[in-house]
Parts: structure tokens; C-alpha cells; sequence
């Protein structure tokens, strides 16, 4: 896997069959977090290699990044979370997902069972990997972190809206996450990329008892 970007993020993610490609994402890019009145910064650090992505997410107490396999899904996973002793790292191996590690102080170690659906761990960037151009609808699978529990979900294009960040008006693709089946009616997160070129914009996360904003720091064109 290289660590480096052989060729430019923006050039890689294209417009196809006249549909928006989703998730485009520069190299190093940064977001404002909000939950109530606590603000942090999220920084996205994206590497391609020839059939695979490193995508890492830090923020001051925790490093998040996935190997995300071309076709597949995500590959490999780990997770450190200094404000309470995580340290996880899990890998797919067909329909099964091995995570092993500390969490919450704990040693553990888990075989969680999926079907062929792609694992999909770090929302936002990479979606036009999850959500081709020209697909309007997509099931995967996504890791709790909190208790090791695998949740079949869906992400569906939700139409178009201008935005206001930052000051700046941005026209932007919008998407919608929500478990799979009978339960999509009682959670849902949505997420926007700009229409220029697909670029991760801003989110809104209901999760723990509250809603999770992220804006991208600089959304101009």
C-alpha cells in the first residue's frame, strides 16, 4: 500500500454516465465537528495505491483509517481512542469480519458474521466507491465501535439542495443513510457533496443521544 498519492484524487473520481460521482476526496482534507457546544477538527487523509484506498480520520483524542479494496470494501480497519483505552483493529476475510484488541480497557476478540455486501466503516469520503455513478440505491454493512455489533444499512441518493457554508452557496448532491429493511423509518443521517465534483461537504449524524455536524472548512469551488 502506498503512502503517497500517485495520481491526483481529483482527476481520479470522474463524472460517469452523466450521474454525479459521490465522495470525491482531495488528499488531506479538513472538517468542523459540532456536537451541542463542543467543536473539534476532523482531518481526512486519503492515499491511493493501484487497487486500493487509505482513507485515516484524526481528531485530538482518537485515529480512525480503513484499507477500502477497489470492488470490495473495506479490507482492514483500526481504531485508537485515547479518551477511553480503545485500540481495535479488525479485517474482513469474505463474510466474516475478526476484531481484535482493547476496548474500553478490555482485551477482546470477536468474529462477527456479514453476507457479500461491502463494508462500509468511515462515512463521507469514498462513497462513490459504495454508490457508483448511475446506482440510486446501496446496502452494506457497518462496525459499532462502541459494543462490536454489525448493522446491515442502505445509502440512497436524496435529490439536490443548495447549502450555505462557511459564507459561501454550494449546490450540492444529496444522500441518505439508514439501517436496511423495517427499521429505515426510525434512524437516518444525511450527508451532501458538491455538485462540481462530488466533494464531501457537510453531514448531519443523529448517534448517542444528539446530532453530530461536520462542514468542510473551505467548501468554495
Amino acid at each position: 500500500m502506498s503512502r503517497s498519492s500517485r495520481r491526483s484524487i481529483s482527476s481520479f473520481f470522474l463524472l460517469a454516465c452523466g450521474a454525479l460521482a459521490l465522495g470525491a476526496q482531495p488528499s488531506i482534507s479538513r472538517y468542523t465537528q459540532t456536537r451541542g457546544a463542543t467543536a473539534a477538527t476532523l482531518e481526512y487523509r486519503l492515499a491511493t495505491g493501484e487497487d486500493s484506498f487509505t482513507l485515516s480520520a484524526s481528531t485530538p483524542v482518537s485515529q480512525e483509517s480503513i484499507v477500502w479494496r477497489i470492488g470490495t470494501g473495506t479490507a482492514d480497519w483500526s481504531l485508537v481512542n485515547d479518551s477511553d483505552h480503545t485500540e481495535l483493529h479488525g479485517t474482513r476475510t469474505g463474510t466474516a469480519i475478526q476484531v481484535t484488541g482493547t476496548l474500553k480497557g478490555r482485551a477482546v476478540s470477536k468474529v462477527l458474521k456479514v453476507d457479500t455486501a461491502p463494508w462500509y466503516q468511515l462515512f463521507g469520503p469514498l462513497l462513490d466507491q459504495l454508490l457508483p455513478a448511475g446506482t440510486s440505491v446501496q446496502e452494506f454493512w457497518v462496525l459499532d465501535p462502541v459494543d462490536l455489533s454489525v448493522h446491515r444499512m442502505q445509502v440512497k441518493r436524496a435529490g439536490t439542495e443548495q447549502l450555505t457554508l462557511h459564507g459561501h452557496t454550494v449546490p450540492a448532491q444529496k444522500v441518505h443513510f439508514s439501517p436496511a429493511g423495517a427499521l429505515a423509518p426510525f434512524w437516518g443521517a444525511d450527508f451532501w457533496y458538491r455538485q462540481s465534483d462530488g466533494l464531501y461537504v457537510s453531514s448531519r449524524l443523529p448517534e448517542k443521544g444528539g446530532v453530530t455536524m461536520m462542514t468542510l472548512e473551505d467548501p468554495a469551488p
